[in-house]
């Protein structure tokens, strides 16, 4: 027997909409915080990532010894040679007056090569392109193993609503419209692997619960040609996604436009059309091989 709706815990929307007085803002929550958890093969390593990622995720991006061995539960002779190393390498920095540590360019210049790679300079000469056109803003996402979406870039227009979401962010593997972009093309054996492992989470009053409306939701977006969401991942806002496919045509990207329902709905086909236009330009940029049932404009 499927759970019932009430029966669902609640989960807070991965973003809240705030208005400043001169616009609109799309964040984070403050508290959210996505963190996946360690395989326990290599304990120095994953100790090692567990600092970046505090120091990284957890203002103000600065913390002592003492602060780590409390927040992460590291001895603190073993974190005084994590950190020592890490600060060898350049990929923190050490405040001798403070005694505290911080992300360091060290670690820019460690992954330059996946910051600017030659698909990512053409993904982004499109997607800038793209919210020039259109202006309604643009996440950029990758799907990750564990089926989430991480944030690699992001494109606001010049008078629309802003997103904030920072660069590294962690999207879940049910973010509406980006799971739809991602699982929309797919086998039918990769749908059914997906909701093997699924469970119903209730972001708001509209998200889906079954797993025939998940299943049906897939079929429509292949059927429409884009992934859609209306106010079911985050209240209020309107979501168009689509995939952008690598040279053995498996989806590298996502890429997500969204807005307000009530200014998005008559601008619904326009923005879709707009967005083929851009995974087009995208894919012969890149000599990628989208299937043959993805739209081409």
């Amino acid at each position: 027997m499927s759970p019932s709706r009430d029966d669902i815990p609640k989960r807070s929307s991965r973003a809240e909409l705030h208005h400043d007085g001169t616009h609109w803002l799309l964040a984070p929550q403050a508290s959210e915080r996505v963190v996946k958890q360690p395989p326990g093969l290599v304990p120095a390593l994953e100790n090692a990532v567990a600092i970046l990622q505090f120091l990284n995720d957890t203002p103000p991006h600065e913390a002592a010894l003492v602060d780590l061995t409390a927040a992460l539960d590291i001895s603190k002779t073993h974190c005084h040679s994590i950190l020592k190393t890490l600060v060898h390498f350049e990929w923190l920095k050490f405040d001798p007056r403070s005694k505290t540590y911080r992300l360091h360019s060290g670690l820019l210049s460690t992954a330059s090569s996946l910051l600017n790679s030659p698909v990512l300079d053409a993904v982004r000469r499109s997607l800038s392109a793209l919210v020039q056109r259109i202006d309604i803003p643009c996440l950029l996402t990758q799907p990750m193993d564990d089926d989430t979406f991480i944030v690699i870039d992001k494109f606001n227009g010049p008078k629309s609503m802003e997103i904030s979401f920072p660069i590294g962010h962690r999207f879940p593997r049910d973010a509406c419209a980006q799971m739809r972009a991602y699982l929309g093309w797919q086998t039918p054996e990769r749908l059914d692997l997906w909701m093997e492992h699924w469970t119903p989470a209730r972001y708001t009053s509209k998200t889906p619960l079954d797993a025939k409306s998940i299943r049906a939701s897939v079929v429509a977006t292949r059927e429409r040609g884009y992934a859609l969401s209306q106010g079911e991942f985050t209240e209020g806002i309107m979501a168009i996604a689509l995939p952008i496919f690598d040279r053995d045509g498996q989806v590298s990207f996502i890429f997500n436009c969204s807005f307000m329902i009530d200014s998005f709905l008559p601008e619904q086909e326009k923005v879709a059309a707009e967005m083929i236009r851009a995974a087009t330009e995208i894919h012969r940029a890149t000599l990628a091989r989208p299937p043959e049932s993805f739209p081409i404009l």
